[in-house]
């Protein structure tokens, strides 16, 4: 495994990818700007990232879409504050977006616990 596929290692943040790659990172030389593609996502998964990462006091720009209604991915960009690396915002939103839907599942088995 590289550095950079280190800096973006999101084995256990995201479901079991049944293809080749699950997050495809599309490369550029300036590292305050990330573009990746994650497979076998939709809105969901977009705007949740989106959202998180807009909140974030060293990002300048996020921004996703999905390509075509028919296409089982979404593309996101991410572009932060002079020398913060993108990277590692992402991964950052990563994992609170694990927190976040650790804690909306906790919340859901509890109260269908008490049905």
């Amino acid at each position: 495994m590289t550095t950079k596929e280190k800096e973006l290692d999101t084995t256990g943040l995201l479901p079991p990818f049944q293809g080749e790659k699950k997050v495809e990172i599309i490369e550029t030389p300036d590292t305050t700007m990330v573009t990746i593609i994650l497979h076998e996502e939709d809105h969901t998964m977009g705007n949740s990232l989106k959202h998180i990462l807009c909140s974030m006091p060293d990002v300048e720009f996020c921004g996703y879409n999905v390509p075509h209604p028919l296409e089982d991915k979404i593309l996101l960009r991410v572009q932060t504050k002079n020398g913060v690396p993108a990277r590692r915002i992402l991964v950052d939103a990563f994992n609170h977006l694990e927190t976040i839907f650790t804690q909306i599942g906790k919340m859901f088995e509890t109260a269908y616990a008490k049905k």
